[in-house]
């Protein structure tokens, strides 16, 4: 679904994954994994940005969290996205890996000068909310004729 991201560079999130592993494993042989892996999984989802000539594109994943319970605000080019995601917890399990968010998240996100703000649309589909926001029609590229 994200590969529909135009102008999103995967071989730079290729890197950071590859980077953050190798941090894991630093983690892992000082015996702090578990530490590691708590503190950074805990805060929020990861969100996914793209932008082409016509529209931003805004990916969050939010399996788990009834779409109803998630809100989109946008205030001048300021778009905030918030909810919460409650995890049931076993007393009597240790937690040994965490690697579900949970608990409330909020996004503050500064979009471009040229969006148009009457024209944002949010959908949810198998877990991730997509919200697309339209750039205005005088923002846009376009081809001049030589008469």
């Amino acid at each position: 679904m994200f590969a529909r991201l135009n102008g999103f560079d995967r071989s730079l999130t290729d890197n950071f994954m590859h980077l953050e592993s190798e941090m894991e494993r630093l983690f892992e042989a000082a015996g702090l994994r578990g530490l590691h892996h708590t503190a950074k999984h805990s805060v929020q989802p990861q969100m996914h940005i793209g932008s082409t000539p016509e529209q931003v594109d805004i990916y969050l994943p939010v399996a788990g969290i009834d779409p109803k319970a998630v809100n989109i605000s946008l205030e001048r080019n300021q778009m905030t996205i918030s909810g919460q995601r409650d995890v049931e917890k076993s007393d009597s399990a240790k937690l040994v890996k965490k690697e579900r968010f949970d608990g409330e998240f909020r996004y503050q996100i500064n979009l471009p000068d040229d969006v148009d703000q009457e024209k944002v649309e949010a959908s949810y589909e198998q877990g991730v909310l997509h919200v697309k926001i339209a750039r205005r029609e005088a923002a846009k590229p376009r081809q001049i004729t030589i008469q």
